[in-house]
């Protein structure tokens, strides 16, 4: 008896010392917001609050992705937005095309998909399919999602998935959360929102209804 309980506690403070060794040598979540303020607030990029090192930003340029990406422990990337003018913010930063960034992710070990932000729309659901396959991606971590300004695509998606993954379920923290990113809320003020599309992104995570009652 006393052989089987000291085998017992030597297998116990084995799997907490494997526990431990395992959450010290973990990358901690950084946050952009205070480790890079600048670089954050130039590109919107931004730490997800799922607790798995995700990311979501607006189109990070080549001379400064690559290490991003080494900083930040990324092994994914997700991209929406594509080449063309689709592919440069309104900035002098050189234009980022989808081979180029992908090529540097690949060189860095790190997997890279390119995703519709519009596929399968249902209305009062939004693209289910786009969110689908984006929160397969994001649950697994260590994921940087991003389109070109990381406010509308980005944020109807971040949203679905925190949804769907009951990170946020409560509609009007989602619609707070994604809305400080983007100008949705401007846009409703002008009159300028529903009928415009970013709605249909909106409904990823919130109905157009709950989106009138939060503001009346």
């Amino acid at each position: 008896m006393w052989l089987k309980i000291t085998m017992a506690n030597k297998i116990l403070i084995f799997a907490i010392g494997g526990f431990l060794i395992y959450k010290l040598l973990q990358k901690p979540n950084l946050d952009p917001e205070v480790s890079d303020p600048i670089l954050s607030r130039n590109y919107n990029i931004h730490l997800i609050p799922d607790n798995k090192s995700n990311y979501r930003s607006g189109q990070i340029p080549k001379t400064k992705l690559e290490d991003f990406i080494k900083k930040y422990g990324i092994k994914q990337i997700i991209r929406f937005n594509g080449d063309g003018v689709d592919s440069r913010k309104r900035t002098s930063d050189p234009q980022t095309s989808i081979a180029e960034e992908k090529a540097i992710c690949e060189k860095l070990n790190c997997k890279f998909f390119f995703v519709a932000a519009h596929k399968g729309y249902q209305p009062g659901k939004g693209y289910v399919t786009s969110l689908n396959e984006v929160t397969d991606i994001l649950k697994k971590g260590n994921t940087l999602i991003h389109c070109l300004h990381g406010a509308d695509r980005t944020g109807g998606l971040v949203g679905g998935y925190l949804k769907k993954t009951n990170v946020i379920t409560d509609p009007a923290k989602l619609w707070n959360y994604t809305t400080q990113y983007n100008g949705w809320k401007r846009m409703i003020r002008a009159g300028k929102f529903f009928g415009s599309g970013y709605d249909k992104y909106a409904e990823t995570f919130i109905t157009k209804p709950q989106i009138r009652a939060l503001n009346k």
